[in-house]
């Protein structure tokens, strides 16, 4: 009898260390939600309007989306595009509404290129209802270019408010031809 109870003795400490020995630790929960190679529409209040995403990833952390990596964005007026939009970053908070570390941003009709904001100089804010508000912007187009700082206006900039304003305007004509894809001056 002594020589199972020997082998039970030797076997009970190991059963017993395997069953309170810690597991593999679990890994850490992942906040939200992540996607991969996404394709984002966005439908603001604002009727007939639309807006388009392509990035490499976007992130949903508390509510807030973040769409980011080689993003690429579209604004569509009842069906037809109005403006293209790229940045390192878009965060989608609520009410719609975009802002950006900075932003380069392509106007069809006018053929304006705009650069809202550049890194370290502050944030963009794009308001469905209001449209661009930035720290800083430089605007080139046929028939202007030049910088101001508080930059703001709506999207077809034809209300623009902006601090410093140092913008030329060419003799004559103008600077150049269109250069924005599928732009008119």
């Amino acid at each position: 009898m002594a020589r199972y109870l020997l082998p039970l003795a030797l076997f009970l400490p190991l059963l017993l260390f395997l069953w309170l020995r810690p597991g593999p630790a679990a890994p850490p929960p992942v906040p939200g939600v992540r996607l991969q190679g996404v394709e984002f529409w966005l439908f603001p209040e604002e009727e007939g309007v639309q807006w388009r995403f392509r990035a490499e990833e976007m992130v949903e952390e508390g509510g807030v989306f973040r769409i980011r990596g080689g993003l690429l964005g579209e604004r569509y007026v009842e069906g037809r595009l109005d403006l293209r939009l790229k940045a390192p970053e878009v965060v989608v908070e609520p009410g719609d509404n975009l802002r950006a570390p900075y932003a380069e941003v392509e106007i069809l009709k006018g053929c304006y290129r705009l650069a809202l904001s550049a890194p370290g100089k502050g944030e963009v804010l794009i308001r469905q209802k209001e449209g661009f508000f930035a720290p800083w912007v430089r605007i080139e187009a046929p028939n202007l270019r030049g910088e101001a700082e508080a930059f703001r206006s709506d999207f077809a900039l034809e209300r623009l408010e902006a601090q410093n304003p140092r913008f030329s305007f060419p003799a004559g004509g103008s600077f150049g031809p269109c250069t924005v894809e599928g732009g008119s001056s």
